[in-house]
């Protein structure tokens, strides 16, 4: 377990980022930095840096944002190199007109009815992808329906880059940039695909 963040590094991220972030929150061995009007949030500790934006619209400069505060943090915590870089992203995919991605899904990956004399008739299948780069980074999809929305497809995804890490801030910065716009290719592209023979027939 990491040592709480000394009280003058507090204050120096107190002092770089009220502004952006008016909410800050003492947490086990750091702090939590917070805008819930914009469902922003930025945890740190002497080991990790956390920064995410949720909402149902979030900005196109979200990350440019993010990259921002990193650069503020960085240097007052004396994070040392290399950096991990994780991603993590979810968001919706609109279905067309007419499809259903609940029997888009079962069709896909259709449960063993044996399976209902133990657990209950199965109702719903989601599918989940596990992909390593030749760099190392792993990426992990998964796709289910939007229960709450059941004309959309939910799809989560996680990258996170090769154990060694990367030198700099600056290039785990373009890390996390060209990893964001990958994984959402990947995510519309598993989608298509799946619904693909569905579309046909």
């Amino acid at each position: 377990m990491s040592a709480p963040l000394p009280a003058s590094v507090q204050g120096d991220l107190l002092r770089e980022l009220s502004r952006d972030y008016p909410s800050l929150t003492q947490i086990p061995n750091g702090v939590l930095f917070a805008d819930a009007t914009k469902g922003r949030a930025l945890i740190i500790d002497q080991t990790r840096i956390e920064v995410s934006e949720n909402g149902a619209h979030v900005s196109t400069n979200a990350l440019e944002q993010m990259q921002a505060d990193l650069h503020k943090t960085v240097p007052l915590i004396d994070i040392a190199p290399p950096y991990r870089v994780r991603i993590e992203g979810t968001g919706t995919i609109q279905a067309l007109e007419g499809l259903d991605p609940a029997a888009v899904l079962r069709n896909y990956a259709p449960p063993n009815p044996a399976w209902d004399i133990v657990g209950g008739h199965c109702t719903h299948s989601c599918v989940r992808f596990l992909f390593t780069g030749d760099d190392g980074t792993q990426r992990d999809v998964h796709v289910e329906p939007l229960f709450a929305q059941p004309d959309k497809f939910y799809v989560m995804a996680v990258s996170m880059n090769a154990p060694t890490g990367v030198p700099s801030l600056d290039r785990a910065m373009r890390v996390a940039h060209d990893e964001v716009g990958l994984i959402e290719r990947l995510s519309d592209r598993i989608v298509s695909d799946i619904a693909e023979p569905t579309r046909t027939t």
